[in-house]
């Protein structure tokens, strides 16, 4: 599966410059998920303003002749990373690093962000300026289209090879496996994969068995019970918009093949008779009708059952039975579950059969970097084999990085992470997910955002 086509919109699409314009209505997208009751326009416009940076051929573009090798524009790094996704040693090996290669003395300051969204405010409206940022591969698109983003020097990247770019993980390093990693017209690249997985359900399993689960799927945030235990306010969803809108997508598109009297298929756009490329809806639908349903689905069948919208608590809350049944990201619940422990949590994960998305975060330099050449070598360094294994043994999300898979660690009690089909999808599975696209600026700002602050605020 590939992430998807890119935008065809001039407006919206690539350029060397930033201009005020592209600010604006990027800002204005951000500033409507937020909720903000005004935008900051002033810090919008200050980031996109102002004279060209020495080492810039034009606004946001790097001449990679003048930045020279091996120099620091300071001692610091700054980098805006999800939570828990790498291990303090791994930061504490990278300054060893720097320290033994170059005899350079660095700090590496690190902000954390629990949404795309999130990120892309403290880009735009805060002013937050970075070396390098985390996006999933949707936001990479995003913030490139918005001028926010660096293209990089891939000859500073010489462990590009170790990212798989077919069997057994998938293309995670080439132009058509991961397009969005790219400028179009065979532009450079603007993202490195880090790490990948899938959107799904974590569970109780004292609840539910996991033939109760698979039955489910998105259905279960639906029950106000099941069998005698209540499940009011014993459910949760992500407090991301794409993440449930897209679930809404599922649960809508399967309920309308019901309705037609289809036997529904969690294929996206299965070109099968007799869906004939129509069904099941992807993670990406834009048209007015079918976010209606995606609406009325969700703020009327399932936000009367729920919890809230949380996304750090997905696994803890599991695991304190404080929620039966969460939305929640595959590496967040096998964190929880630590399954090479002997914790025994009764938690469990599955991806749901009516579909669900499947994701890639990066590495991506921001457009305000000053540390470029140091951004390249920390990403160098993540790629490295035995750098990138030590991430994923800790995180327990899935490694793009071919070396790093096949060093795993398999653990005493018989665990072996790369046997794991929660982390390492099977084939039927991955069939059943789709990438999150950017959509465009007019779908996100009249269609997606009216709708989640409903579904979210009522």
């Amino acid at each position: 599966m590939e992430p998807g086509p890119e935008s065809e919109d001039d407006e919206d699409g690539y350029a060397e410059g930033i201009d005020r314009r592209r600010f604006l209505k990027w800002g204005l997208i951000v500033g409507g998920v937020a909720g903000a009751a005004a935008l900051g326009l002033l810090g919008v416009l200050r980031i996109g303003s102002g004279g060209l940076k020495p080492w810039e051929s034009a606004k946001g573009v790097v001449d990679y002749d003048k930045v020279s090798e091996e120099v620091f524009t300071s001692n610091e790094l700054r980098i805006a990373q999800w939570y828990d996704y790498w291990p303090g040693s791994f930061i504490a090996a990278f300054k060893d690093y720097v320290r033994n290669k170059y005899g350079r003395e660095i700090d590496v300051r690190i902000d954390i962000y629990t949404s795309n969204e999130e990120l892309f405010t403290w880009v735009t409206q805060s002013g937050r300026k970075y070396d390098l940022i985390f996006p999933t591969n949707y936001m990479a698109q995003i913030l490139d289209r918005a001028g926010l983003v660096y293209q990089m020097n891939e000859a500073w990247l010489p462990n590009l090879v170790n990212l798989d770019d077919g069997a057994p993980l998938g293309d995670f390093r080439t132009r058509q496996g991961t397009p969005y990693a790219f400028r179009s017209n065979n532009g450079p690249r603007i993202a490195v994969p880090y790490q990948w997985g899938t959107t799904g359900i974590g569970y109780n399993t004292t609840v539910f068995s996991e033939a109760d689960m698979v039955e489910l799927g998105w259905d279960v945030f639906r029950q106000s019970s099941w069998g005698a235990t209540s499940l009011q306010e014993k459910l949760l969803m992500l407090d991301d918009m794409r993440e449930v809108l897209g679930a809404g997508m599922k649960l809508a598109g399967f309920d309308r093949q019901v309705g037609q009297g289809l036997t529904p298929t969690a294929i996206p756009r299965n070109p099968d008779p007799p869906y004939n490329g129509l069904f099941q809806w992807t993670e990406n639908e834009t048209e007015t009708s079918k976010i209606g349903d995606v609406e009325a689905v969700l703020a009327e069948q399932v936000r009367p059952r729920l919890l809230g919208f949380n996304t750090v608590n997905q696994g803890p809350y599991l695991v304190q039975e404080v929620t039966y049944a969460d939305q929640a990201w595959s590496g967040d619940v096998m964190y929880a579950i630590q399954p090479y422990s002997n914790s025994n949590y009764p938690v469990s994960y599955v991806v749901p059969r009516q579909g669900s998305a499947r994701w890639i975060d990066n590495g991506v330099l921001h457009s305000e970097a000053k540390n470029i050449w140091l951004a390249h070598e920390f990403i160098n360094f993540f790629l490295d084999i035995e750098q990138g294994a030590s991430i994923t043994d800790w995180n327990l999300y899935a490694t793009p990085n071919d070396g790093a898979y096949e060093i795993l660690t398999a653990y005493p009690n018989g665990y072996d992470p790369k046997q794991d089909t929660r982390i390492y999808p099977t084939a039927s599975d991955l069939a059943r997910c789709d990438y999150q696209n950017d959509v465009g600026v007019a779908p996100t700002r009249d269609v997606y955002i009216p709708a989640w602050n409903r579904i979210k605020f009522g």
